[in-house]
């Protein structure tokens, strides 16, 4: 027999790949940091040795979630701007807010917050786009989930630099410091066409490009953005990446709610990757990505919760359930966006978006041991008839038992593991006590 450090059995396994089918009476078994081998329980138990055996009874295994946008500190301004469209809400009340409690303590007490309630509904990788990337970067590596940080390029002056070209040069920093860690990785992260000049855009794009560094922008979030465009540049924002070099298979294009026929096809030509937050939007009554449409013409389409500031949760699972019921509503065809379909999105989807498919997003042997497993006997879960649709159309997001990492339980029997979490409710209520910005 073959010794491993694992073995996690169960009555249902989703593996996502090389088949998205649900296996019944499946275990898996993981080495280190490892999965090497899916199979039958009987056939994993007979050939391999175990020096752990968690049997699961009533729970289906499947891949850890991908949320592959968000803006993780924001947990802190959780519910503080609320009824208000995107220009009003970040002018208004977030930029003001964040001015007033930006400093270390507010980005990793904030970070600590959503990273552990990501973990609790089930995401095992993020992809984060907020100032002090370090902070972030450190409380990743201290909990051990895995991230993309997309490291913020303004225009103007914030709390992290000083100009887009001081960004760049603290980013790419970063970049070097992080570069062969296997759980943390940087990647360029311009705000939007407009909160950029037209050459500072164009040298990102072209700084991607030679560094081979994947690139997360904001594009096309509201009518008016695309608007504003045509009647400034001539063209949408589309367009003009498409002229720069700004689309490809290392862009991730967030949001998406306005995309014509001629712009889809420039997206799905370029293999560019489209980040759907479709709650988010329907908040800030942004518009709706057309996510039928793309997935049709090939185009790679993951989702993002957001921030909680302007969705109020972190819940993966919730945001694939909108993603389907958006689809179903969008098309009228209450046969599009399956189940099946969603929890592909919400996997492999985020992966493929992040450059990441061959270390996460499944579970296949040789791939990272990042793997969840939710209670079926969970009020909101029962009766099931179908394990797809119990996880996107039930209550699977509070019904997450065990989260791991790399193998690493950060959740087991649905309770947070890593020390640097404890004692976070009081911790952020008392944050909230002294600070509280409005």
């Amino acid at each position: 027999m073959k010794s491993c450090d694992l073995i996690i059995s169960a009555p249902w396994v989703l593996p996502v790949a090389p088949e998205n089918a649900a296996l019944s009476e499946h275990s898996v078994a993981i080495s280190g940091e490892t999965i090497i081998a899916i199979g039958l329980t009987d056939d994993i138990l007979q050939n391999y040795s175990a020096a752990d055996h968690l049997k699961l009874t009533h729970h289906i295994v499947l891949p850890g979630l991908i949320n592959t946008h968000c803006h993780s500190a924001m947990t802190l301004l959780r519910g503080a701007g609320e009824d208000q469209p995107l220009k009003a809400w970040l002018e208004e009340t977030i930029w003001p807010l964040e001015a007033a409690v930006m400093n270390d303590e507010y980005v990793t007490l904030g970070t600590q917050l959503a990273v552990a309630e990501m973990l609790l509904c089930g995401t095992t990788t993020f992809s984060d786009m907020y100032f002090l990337p370090e902070k972030v970067a450190e409380v990743c590596l201290d909990i051990g989930i895995r991230a993309q940080l997309s490291f913020p390029i303004i225009e103007f002056a914030n709390a992290w630099s000083s100009s887009a070209d001081d960004a760049l040069d603290k980013g790419l920093a970063l970049h070097d410091q992080l570069k062969d860690n296997k759980l943390v990785h940087v990647a360029l992260g311009p705000h939007s066409g407009y909160s950029l000049s037209a050459a500072e855009l164009e040298h990102i794009a072209e700084v991607g490009l030679r560094q081979n560094l994947p690139i997360q922008i904001h594009l096309h979030e509201t009518a008016q953005e695309v608007a504003d465009a045509h009647q400034s540049m001539g063209q949408s924002w589309i367009e003009r990446c498409a002229e720069i070099g700004m689309l490809g298979s290392h862009v991730q294009a967030v949001h998406m709610t306005q995309v014509s026929e001629a712009e889809l096809k420039l997206i799905a030509d370029t293999d560019t990757r489209v980040v759907h937050c479709p709650t988010s939007n329907l908040k800030l009554a942004s518009g709706y990505c057309p996510t039928t449409a793309l997935r049709e013409a090939g185009v790679t389409v993951a989702l993002g919760t957001d921030g909680a500031a302007s969705n109020n949760r972190l819940n993966l699972f919730a945001e694939a359930r909108m993603a389907s019921l958006l689809a179903k509503h969008a098309g009228q065809n209450a046969a599009a966006a399956t189940a099946q379909e969603m929890l592909y999105m919400a996997t492999m989807g985020g992966a493929r978006a992040l450059g990441m498919e061959s270390v996460t997003g499944s579970l296949e042997a040789g791939k990272a041991a990042d793997l969840i497993a939710v209670d079926i006997n969970s009020l909101g879960m029962l009766p099931m008839y179908n394990p797809f649709a119990a996880l996107i159309h039930g209550d699977a997001g509070n019904a997450v038992s065990h989260t791991y990492v790399a193998g690493r339980a950060l959740v087991a029997d649905g309770q947070l593991t890593p020390d640097s979490i404890t004692n976070l409710a009081q911790r952020v209520q008392s944050w909230h006590a002294v600070r509280r910005p409005i």
